[in-house]
This record gives structure tokens, C-alpha cells and sequence, in this order.
């Protein structure tokens, strides 16, 4: 996409934009060429990384995903603004308190909402914040708790999701790992999953006490490397907090969420799954988030947010694999 064409859908945000504009955008790039939409996400990729400097961040005073968020609101406010901004780092500085978080959702929504097909594109460079190297340095490598660089990825990755500000049983995420880590090495399953011909299975489990997170039901999209499965739900409260008597739910809504998979793709029936014992040391009683800022806290901003931008636009990016433990 020429830069032109690029900034031409961006002013058409106007200023200050909000959820309508962003949808409106969504749906303007939607009647376009995936090409089109690709060289999008693309060009937004590589502005978002020229503002990745120390300098534009400290005049941002932001840092992590929130720098991310504010780079997307030096954009959003069109290309003079972007241009002084690139320029001249402390001009940034207005943009301190605003973000525009939803602009990094209009490439996949438009491309889904296009195509039928899920939105795979990893872009030449991230707009990830501390990506652009010749900024920042090289960063440290990852490594796992032993020291050693993670091992490859399992084909399946399960992940939870709670915005229950009443509380909930602090062993979920824990039997929801638990769950994940048997069924991604049984072998029964592994089999199974290998006549579907695509690499990864991604399962979101939502607990919600409204529909902030999206309308309760299963939905399932398909791609060429990954599927991803969506179970959302508003919970009636649990029978219990005691480990074991979550785990048979848990399974419940692990297998049903599979079954949708199972169905779309017209997969065998699901194997039996045999979990072994909880953990002795797994949590007891009710998780209480005191205030909105420690659920944030409990449940991860990026995931919350994240998920707002999957009820409103239809994008949801990050999760954990099954065991890793939550930021």
C-alpha cells in the first residue's frame, strides 16, 4: 500500500477517534484487496517502529504497552502531525495521556471479515515496544526458569481469561494448566490433532460476569498455521473452590470448546481424556479483587484489554501456554 493511499484511510479516523471510527475504518479496508489489507498492517508496522526510541518514550513518559498505545495516537493524529512527532521526539509528550490501542486491530478485523479466513501476517518488523534494536540494543534472549531457551511449541495452547470482579476460585487457571499440559502430550490426542493438518490449536476460556469480553457462546476461526477457539461464558456461580471439584468443569469446557473445533474442521470424534492428580499445592477459597486496579493486576492488562478489543473489533492477540505462568 502507498503511503498515500495508507494516510487517506487514516484521516479518515478524524480527530480524536473513538470505537465507532475505528470500526468504520474496519469496515473501509474490509472492501479492499487482502493485499491491500497486509500492506496496510504492514506500513502501520514499520511507522509504529520508528517511534520506538528511549527518546520518544521518555518524552511519553510511557513505557511497554502503554508506549505502544500512545505510537498508535502519534499516528492516528495523521501524517503532519506523525512527521513532527518523528522529528522531533518531545512532541509525543501530548500524546502521554491518549492512546489509540484499536488501530492495531483494524488490519486483522478487516482481513477476517474479508476473507472468512483467521489473520495469520506476522510483519516485517514489530511495533512491539524495545523492537527497534538500533534504538534501543539488542535485547536479552528468553529463556525458561532453568536458563535455557524455550523448547518448541506445543500444538496446543490453552488459556483463561477472568473478569469476575466479585471474585473466583483461586485454583482455576491452575486446573486450566493442568488440563492443558495432559491433553497436549497425550498421545491419543496428538494423533487426533494431526489429521486436522494445521500446526497449532489456540482454546480461550472466558469467565465474565458481563458481556465485556464478548456474547457468551463458541466461536471458531480457521487459518492456515493455527485455529483458534473461543469460549465465552457468563458463569453461574461454582459449586465449589475445592481443586477437584473444578476440575469436571473445566474439562467440560475444554472438551466442548474442542468438539466446536472438532465440528468445524470435520475432525474424528475427541479421545477420551484422562487427567492425572491435581498438584497437592494447588490454591483454596475465592480469589477478591479489592479494587479494579489489582483485577487488572490478577488477570493481566494486556489481557483485559486485549479482550475489549476482540468485543469491539474482533482481534485477540496473546495468551500463555499451557503451564507457563501468568505475568
Amino acid at each position: 500500500m502507498q503511503q498515500d493511499d495508507f494516510w487517506q484511510l487514516v484521516r479518515s479516523l478524524g480527530p480524536d477517534p473513538g470505537d465507532a471510527d475505528f470500526e468504520r475504518l474496519t469496515g473501509e479496508l474490509a472492501t479492499r484487496s487482502p493485499e491491500d489489507i497486509i500492506g496496510f498492517e504492514d506500513r502501520l508496522a514499520a511507522l509504529l517502529y520508528a517511534l520506538d526510541t528511549p527518546a520518544h518514550a521518555a518524552a511519553a513518559r510511557a513505557h511497554n504497552d502503554w508506549f505502544l498505545y500512545v505510537r498508535c495516537a502519534g499516528v492516528a493524529a495523521g501524517r503532519g502531525t506523525y512527521e513532527e512527532i518523528l522529528a522531533q521526539p518531545a512532541k509525543l509528550r501530548r500524546f502521554a495521556s491518549r492512546e489509540a490501542e484499536h488501530l492495531l486491530s483494524v488490519a486483522s478485523g478487516a482481513y477476517e471479515r474479508s476473507t472468512g479466513m483467521l489473520w495469520e501476517h506476522q510483519t516485517p518488523v514489530s511495533y512491539e515496544s524495545g523492537s527497534n534494536t538500533a534504538a534501543w540494543g539488542d535485547p536479552e534472549p528468553i529463556r525458561d526458569a532453568a536458563g535455557e531457551p524455550p523448547g518448541p511449541q506445543s500444538w496446543l495452547i490453552l488459556r483463561s481469561v477472568i473478569f469476575l470482579p466479585d471474585g473466583w476460585p483461586a485454583a482455576y487457571d491452575r486446573v486450566v494448566d493442568h488440563v492443558g499440559q495432559a491433553l497436549a502430550a497425550d498421545p491419543a490426542w496428538q494423533a487426533w490433532w494431526e489429521a486436522a493438518g494445521i500446526p497449532e490449536c489456540h482454546l480461550w476460556l472466558y469467565l465474565q460476569a458481563e458481556e465485556m469480553l464478548g456474547p457468551p457462546g463458541t466461536t471458531v476461526k480457521v487459518g492456515r498455521e493455527r485455529v483458534e477457539a473461543t469460549l465465552s461464558q457468563q458463569p453461574a456461580p461454582f459449586p465449589s473452590t475445592e481443586p477437584a471439584e473444578l476440575l469436571p468443569r473445566v474439562v467440560a469446557d475444554v472438551t466442548s470448546t474442542l468438539d466446536a473445533v472438532r465440528d468445524r474442521l470435520g475432525l474424528p470424534p475427541l479421545p477420551p481424556l484422562s487427567v492425572p492428580d491435581l498438584p497437592a499445592d494447588l490454591p483454596r477459597g475465592t480469589q477478591h479483587p479489592e479494587t479494579f486496579g489489582e483485577l487488572f493486576a490478577g488477570v493481566g492488562a494486556r489481557s483485559i484489554l486485549k479482550a475489549l478489543a476482540l468485543a469491539l473489533i474482533g482481534r485477540f492477540r496473546r495468551g500463555r501456554r499451557p503451564g507457563q505462568p501468568k505475568p
